[in-house]
């Protein structure tokens, strides 16, 4: 892995204050890819959470508007290879009946992979000193 730490602007508290924090990246699973952010946007779904988070979704890290440049592909990855340089978006399965049909936007599974903060199967990429720190919003928490 390129890079085993990042900084990363982590909200701990309803309505608190975003700090920056080292966090601890996990290794890269084969379907995954780490990204240089270059730029990042904050919306109104990431202010929704930063007032309002989820039983469970702290600490987390937000964002989900990002750009930067690969650094790193899993195995299985044959989209993207290291230099490109790339926007980030929401994540889908690529298997569902929607996402067949180039619908993205509707995958079955919309909300586990964008809305919880954690990967599909609830771990996080992130970590600070082994606490755990969601780091999959919206498949990136740019």
């Amino acid at each position: 892995m390129t890079s085993t730490s990042a900084t990363a602007a982590v909200l701990r508290a309803a309505n608190g204050p975003l700090s920056l924090e080292t966090v601890q990246l996990a290794s890269l699973r084969d379907d995954e890819v780490l990204v240089r952010m270059v730029g990042v946007g904050i919306c109104h779904t990431d202010l929704g959470v930063l007032a309002a988070p989820g039983e469970g979704q702290l600490p987390i890290v937000l964002g989900h508007e990002g750009s930067g440049i690969v650094e790193e592909v899993g195995s299985a990855v044959t989209t993207v290879q290291p230099g490109d340089r790339v926007a980030l978006s929401y994540a889908s399965c690529g298997t569902c009946d929607t996402c067949g049909r180039g619908l993205p936007m509707h995958c079955r599974e919309f909300i586990p992979r964008n809305l919880v903060g954690a990967r599909v199967d609830g771990s996080s990429p992130l970590s600070v000193d082994g606490e755990a720190v969601l780091g999959a919003w919206f498949g990136q928490s740019s």
